[in-house]
């Protein structure tokens, strides 16, 4: 299992494109002739010291070979290679290009409106896959939108006009929400909002939302509370409500309710631990449950046996959680706005900044030439419409754009539709220059990429030489088994026993494997090199 860990850190942690360098200042190990130092390694083990150096060097030694030998047979070039390849390349470019920011105005913009929840309504117009759907869908909702101010029902409208699947049961009601629980567009358009007023259309990745507020109550916290659980069925509910009656009592005189929990509830997740639940706030368990748990103010106080759907419990409060104060829960709310889209730049702000960055300049007045289909053509194209760091994007960069666009985007308005056109081959413009700034002078972003890169190669050609084979090789399962047969039972059929014998014969393949690279490829330690590195580890 260690040796499982320490290999994982190699793909998972080395920055490996500095690796086998042309000149290393200390050199480990050489591989073909090409020189590895010790650097890299060193700080490898370092940070993942679980196995003996010998061991680890071992393996990373491995890796190295497996690596070139993937790049020696081109694994890159198989099809779902080169698609793994560019998802991991996309990944990592996307953590620089929105990487996670939490200011301290979005914490507080969390804060406030965590003290509230909030149950609202909506009209949805979703958004097709087709990119030429989103103006439709957006028009749609605005027709929506007027028909709402010139005086018509939110909720008739709602069930006429919804694409949410749950209108006819609902007639739009989303229920209660507070700050995270929905989309971060959806969720500030909401908060904006009165009792009884309703929004503008709001995008989200669903489509285009109609929002209206029907309540606003405070937010008491969260609750964490012990219980016991005694279930009943009709035939027996009288007994049961004697036991769990016996059970209050004791408690009322001083029973340890955890050893209560642990001898007599029949919840069987929470009974090992003396009952207790996870945390939880309003909407989000049994009302019955949440109204007798929040009505319990001091810590150690114990609730009258209630009655739900799944039987009587008794609650013991252990700790509670408010939202009164921003130092209390700053490092909760953080920890939310970090794994949620509000601690993103959005596309908009960071084509934004990038013009700010890198001296955006426009000479929109030309786009004039191009709001008659037949006058551009004969347009002079050289001028740009735009610079970014001084690189210009003409008109002529702008036509074969608009070229490629299908005729059937074209709406009644022509301008509108140049004008948006233009937009979109701006905006991609801009982030397609940011990519490759980044792509030429950020070596945290290069060393990220070659390290995700080299992770695919590792993964294809191991898929290559042992997942697959050991996956269809039929025949050679078979013969692996009939050799390796005294080291199952043979009392069962081989259909019982195919998963282990399989797994044991993909890492049969992978030793065969592995020792072939070894005698593939000429590899020498450098051993006062290593010593060297023993020694710095024992001091």
């Amino acid at each position: 299992m260690k040796r499982v860990f320490f290999y994982l850190s190699i793909m998972l942690c080395c920055q490996m494109a500095s690796f086998g360098q042309s000149h290393p200042t200390d050199t480990l190990f050489t591989i073909n002739n090409t020189p590895f130092s010790s650097q890299e390694f060193k700080e490898l083990y370092q940070a993942n010291h679980q196995l003996s150096i010998e061991e680890a060097l071992n393996l990373y030694i491995l890796f190295q070979v497996k690596l070139a030998e993937a790049k020696k047979i081109r694994i890159d070039t198989l099809p779902e290679v080169k698609h793994e390849l560019q998802i991991n390349r996309d990944i990592a470019l996307n953590s620089f290009l929105y990487p996670t920011v939490i200011t301290e105005e979005k914490t507080k913009e969390a804060f406030n409106r965590i003290q509230y929840f909030l149950r609202a309504r909506h009209i949805l117009v979703k958004i097709s896959k087709r990119a030429n759907d989103t103006l439709a869908a957006y028009q749609k909702a605005q027709e929506i939108y007027q028909d709402l101010l010139q005086g018509r029902s939110f909720e008739k409208t709602a069930r006429k006009k919804s694409d949410d699947q749950s209108v006819k049961e609902n007639h739009g009601e989303l229920g209660y929400f507070t700050a995270f629980d929905m989309e971060y567009q959806f969720e500030s358009a909401a908060y904006k909002l009165k009792i009884g007023e309703f929004s503008k259309p709001v995008r989200t990745q669903f489509g285009y939302h109609i929002i209206q507020i029907l309540e606003k109550i405070p937010n008491p916290g969260k609750v964490k509370v012990r219980h016991i659980l005694l279930e009943y069925q009709p035939e027996n509910e009288s007994e049961i409500k004697q036991q769990i009656d016996s059970l209050y009592a004791m408690l009322m005189e001083g029973t340890d309710f955890a050893q209560l929990a642990k001898e007599n509830s029949a919840d069987k997740r929470s009974a090992p631990s003396g009952g207790i639940l996870p945390w939880f706030g309003l909407f989000e368990t049994h009302p019955k449950i949440e109204e007798a748990a929040f009505q319990l103010k001091e810590i150690g106080e114990i609730s009258k046996p209630v009655k739900t759907d799944f039987g009587y419990h008794i609650l013991q409060l252990t700790d509670t959680k408010n939202y009164s104060s921003l130092d209390n829960c700053r490092e909760e709310i953080q920890h939310l706005i970090a794994s949620d889209s509000r601690s993103k730049l959005s596309t908009e702000e960071l084509i934004a900044k990038i013009k700010k960055d890198y001296q955006f300049k426009e000479n929109r007045e030309l786009l004039s030439n191009f709001y008659s289909i037949l006058d551009y053509a004969y347009a002079d194209l050289w001028e740009p419409l735009f610079t970014i760091a001084g690189k210009g994007y003409t008109q002529e960069d702008f036509a074969n754009y608009l070229s490629q666009q299908a005729s059937k985007d074209i709406y009644e308005n022509f301008i509108e539709y140049i004008n948006r056109i233009y937009d979109n081959f701006s905006n991609n413009s801009i982030l397609a220059f940011y990519k490759n700034q980044l792509l030429e002078s950020n070596n945290d972003l290069i060393n990220l990429i070659q390290n995700y890169e080299n992770r695919v190669l590792i993964l294809g050609i191991t898929k290559q030489k042992v997942w697959l084979p050991a996956k269809h090789n039929n025949t050679g399962l078979m013969e692996f088994y009939q050799n390796q047969i005294n080291r199952y039972n043979n009392n069962v059929d081989f259909e019982s026993i195919k998963q282990e014998v399989t797994s044991d014969y993909k890492m049969y393949l992978k030793e065969v494997w592995e020792d072939q690279l070894r005698k593939k490829y000429k590899i020498e330690i450098s051993q006062s090199a290593l010593n060297k590195i023993v020694q710095q580890q024992n001091d």
